[in-house]
């Protein structure tokens, strides 16, 4: 990628009916530059106002066109495949399932896909009309790709991360991206202020702490940088025809 890209976005699409999508941007220090949540039309402005952007987003880019049941796909496959079973997800998909990561699993209709992937279908398309370019182009100031935030965890760490809906599983995350060097609270400082008071008061000091939505927006806003700055440590997994995500390729353990 030769294009000049002075800003990194992450951003995670969930099914908050209030909040869907949660935002985060990075600049080329690792510095967090904006922070935020709402509707299809916050993150779409906040990303028209880019001058130059790579934005990852963590929510299918299209629906599955049963790229698994094709034979030339089958002889890529594991022999354990059970093929039957996973003919109505995309291949990018069914090779994270393999690897036991936990994803969502994306139909072959937009009528049969939940809010949360018509909301991200929209916002690639919206993207589109903005003159965001598939990720790698060449001079586009505008680039995007699709990004998986229990995923990249699961490649940060080299092994499954707790469960993202729990407290352990948050702090455990936040740890991950501040060995990454984004400037996160550091996660080890809420066992530090828990008190006998803090916990017979159902107190817990939180305020440290960011959500797991936050975490998968910073988790794929530091794929973005990586895939700029540090493009050999970012792997490419699915089938063009169908969509492909982005996803780190190291782990924080090689590095301590």
């Amino acid at each position: 990628m030769n294009a000049a890209i002075d800003t990194f976005i992450g951003i995670e699409a969930t099914a908050d009916r209030s909040y869907p999508f949660t935002f985060a941007a990075l600049d080329h220090e690792l510095t967090v530059r904006a922070f935020g949540r709402g509707g299809i039309k916050d993150v779409f402005f906040f990303l028209a106002g880019q001058e130059n952007a790579l934005a990852g987003i963590n929510s299918p880019m299209r629906t599955s066109k049963g790229m698994v049941s094709r034979e030339d796909i089958r002889r890529r496959l594991s022999p354990r495949s059970h093929l039957s079973s996973w003919a109505n997800v995309r291949l990018v998909e069914l090779e994270l399932l393999e690897r036991g990561i936990r994803v969502p699993r994306t139909p072959s209709t937009t009528a049969k896909s939940p809010r949360w992937m018509r909301l991200g279908f929209r916002l690639f398309e919206e993207l589109t009309r903005l003159d965001y370019q598939d990720y790698p182009h060449p001079s586009a100031h505008r680039q995007m790709f699709e990004c998986q935030g229990e995923a990249a965890f699961w490649n940060l760490l080299g092994h499954a991360p707790l469960k993202d809906n729990t407290l352990e599983g948050c702090l455990q995350r936040q740890l991950v991206l501040g060995m990454c060097g984004l400037p996160v609270p550091d996660a080890m400082q809420f066992f530090e202020e828990i008190t006998r008071h803090h916990l017979i008061n159902s107190r817990l000091p939180l305020e440290h702490l960011y959500s797991a939505q936050e975490l998968n927006a910073l988790a794929a806003a530091y794929t973005a940088w990586l895939a700029a700055h540090q493009p050999d440590t970012v792997i490419r997994i699915g089938h063009a025809g169908e969509g492909v995500i982005y996803l780190p390729n190291k782990s924080v353990s090689d590095e301590t």
